[in-house]
C-alpha cells in the first residue's frame, strides 16, 4: 500500500511539471542563401572564400572544403541558449563573386516566454515561416500572448489584442514580440474559420535574430 501511495505521488508531482512547462516551439520553412565572397553567413560558421580551380571554396567551422554545384551546404548549431538551428541546402551556382545556395531551415525554441514587443529595426538574420494553427476556445496561439475567446457577434474575439478584439472570416491577427533575449516573432496570420469552439489560423512567421 505504501509502495502504491509512493508512485502515486511521484505521478502526481510529474504531471505538475509538466503541466508548468513551456511549451516548445518550431518554424520550417524555405531558404535562399546569397554569399559575397568573403562573406559568413549570420548565426553559422559558414565563409564562402571564392572560385577555386577545382570549384566554390567555403570555410565550414574553420575547414577548407570544395564544394560543386548540386553540392549540400548545411548547418547545425545553438546561436542562443535555449534556440537550435538547422539549415540545409544545395548550392545552385556560384563565380567568383557570390555563391548561392537553396534548402530549408527549422528553428526550435525551448521554453520561449513571449512578451509583446516591437520588432527591431536591423537584423543580423531573418526566417519566414508558413503556419498553420486551429486554436480551442481558451487557448492561447503558439508563441504569443494571444488567445481565442470564442465567437462572437462581431466576429472571433482574442484576447490580449491592443484595441478591437474582434476578427472576422478572411481578416488579419498580427503579433510582434520578443520570444527569448536576442530572438524575436512576428506572428501574421489570417481568421479562415471560426465558431464557439476554435479558430483556425493561417500566416508566416516571422523568426528575427537582431
Amino acid at each position: 500500500m505504501k509502495r502504491l501511495i509512493l508512485i502515486g505521488l511521484a505521478l502526481l508531482l510529474l504531471a505538475s511539471c509538466r503541466e508548468g512547462e513551456k511549451p516548445a516551439l518550431s518554424y520550417s520553412g524555405p531558404l535562399n542563401v546569397t554569399l559575397k565572397k568573403g562573406e559568413t553567413l549570420p548565426l553559422t560558421a559558414i565563409t564562402y572564400i571564392g572560385l577555386g580551380p577545382q570549384g566554390a571554396e567555403v570555410l565550414i567551422e574553420g575547414q577548407k572544403a570544395v564544394k560543386q554545384r548540386g553540392d549540400s551546404l548545411d548547418w547545425e548549431g545553438t546561436p542562443l541558449p535555449g534556440v537550435e538551428l538547422k539549415i540545409r541546402t544545395r548550392i545552385i551556382s556560384f563565380d567568383s563573386a557570390t555563391l548561392r545556395s537553396v534548402g530549408i531551415f527549422t528553428v526550435n525554441i525551448s521554453e520561449p516566454s513571449p512578451t509583446p514587443a516591437p520588432s527591431p529595426q536591423k537584423a543580423a538574420f531573418k526566417f519566414t515561416a508558413p503556419v498553420g494553427y486551429k486554436v480551442k476556445k481558451g487557448e492561447g496561439i503558439p508563441g504569443t500572448t494571444l488567445k481565442y475567446a470564442g465567437k462572437d457577434q462581431e466576429g472571433a474575439k482574442f484576447e490580449g489584442l491592443e484595441g478591437y478584439p474582434y476578427r472576422k472570416m478572411g481578416d488579419s491577427l498580427v503579433w510582434t514580440g520578443k520570444l527569448k533575449e536576442g530572438l524575436y516573432l512576428v506572428l501574421n496570420v489570417r481568421v479562415l474559420h471560426f465558431d464557439e469552439d476554435a479558430a483556425t489560423l493561417s500566416g508566416t512567421a516571422e523568426i528575427i535574430f537582431p
